[in-house]
Order: structure tokens, then C-alpha cells, then sequence
């Protein structure tokens, strides 16, 4: 954002010649705002609040919904509308000549094959997880956990019917 909010990085991956291949960070909407450009980059913006965040380009708009990904280009100017409050959103941004990131939400207990970066974050509820090599542990709301290079299945369980894992899935694209 554009000095209109606030952006917190939470992970990333910079290739050998200074470039972002991806990067996830958490940030506060705080009234309406233009979105940084940046070319070349695919978006995937994920309310984490209970509000919905209503995204404008030149050729429409798009309403990113509570906890739904919404994927936008990053080569196009967008830019937000009538927040009325401080909302905070998950961003996901890869580089297309490097990667591309899947981003989906677990609404109940699963087991998941990790990609070869995998981020799990959660959203609401409590998420316990467990592998062959982890031991059991829990994610708060707003707690994650980052695999890199793991390929053991992760047993995801949550504590709640209204518990929410955001799962953010990237790969390296063929080049």
C-alpha cells in the first residue's frame, strides 16, 4: 500500500540476482488507498477480519470476501474503497517468471502432501498439526507455520466447526 496502510512481511524468497520470486505479508487497510503496482507479479489478497474489502480496477471491481482468496495482476493499478475500519489482509505475491502460489482455506480437519514452500496460517479457531517428524503442535489465530522441502503428509486438526487454515501452496514454474 501506497503509504496508506501498514505492511508487515512475513516470509519471502529472493533469488540469487536481488529479485522477490514470492513474498506473504500481513497488512492494515486503513480507508481507501491505491495499491503499489508491480509488474510481472500475480496477487492474492485474503480478508483475515470479518469484513470484506472491495477492490476497484479500470475494467471493474472485485469484492474479496472474509477468509476467500481474491486474485488480482499486479501490473494493474487497483485500489480500495470504503474501508470503514482498520482491516487486515493476508497479501500472497509471486513472481510469474519464477513461481506461482496456490492459496485455499480448510474449513475441517485434513491431511495435506506440502508443496515445495508451503505456509499454513490460521485464521480463526485453534489448527493442531502432526507428521512422522513433528510432533504435535497448535496454531492460534494468526499463527503459522512454514514448510520448506518437506514432503511428509501434515495431519491438520481443527478445534472448532467455524476454524479456518489458510493454506498458501508455491511452486517453481518451468523456465
Amino acid at each position: 500500500m501506497n503509504g496508506a496502510g501498514v505492511t508487515r512481511t512475513i516470509a519471502n524468497r529472493i533469488d540469487s540476482d536481488g529479485n522477490v520470486d514470492w513474498r506473504i505479508s500481513l497488512a492494515t487497510l486503513d480507508g481507501s488507498a491505491r495499491f503499489s503496482q508491480f509488474p510481472g507479479v500475480d496477487r492474492i489478497l485474503v480478508p483475515v477480519d470479518n469484513l470484506s474489502v472491495e477492490l476497484r480496477a479500470q475494467d471493474g471491481h472485485l469484492v474479496a470476501h472474509p477468509i476467500v482468496p481474491a486474485h488480482f495482476p499486479g501490473d494493474l493499478p487497483v485500489w480500495t474503497t470504503d474501508i470503514v475500519r482498520p482491516t487486515n489482509v493476508l497479501n500472497v505475491m509471486t513472481r510469474r517468471a519464477a513461481c506461482r502460489a496456490t492459496v485455499s482455506v480448510a474449513t475441517h480437519s485434513r491431511r495435506v502432501t506440502p508443496a515445495p514452500t508451503h505456509l499454513l496460517i490460521c485464521a480463526t479457531g485453534q489448527w493442531r498439526f502432526s507428521s512422522a517428524s513433528l510432533s504435535t503442535q497448535t496454531l492460534l489465530p494468526m499463527h503459522g507455520l512454514w514448510l520448506d522441502g518437506r514432503r511428509e503428509e501434515i495431519d491438520l486438526q481443527s478445534d472448532a466447526l467455524d476454524s479456518r487454515l489458510i493454506s498458501i501452496a508455491i511452486e517453481s514454474v518451468e523456465r
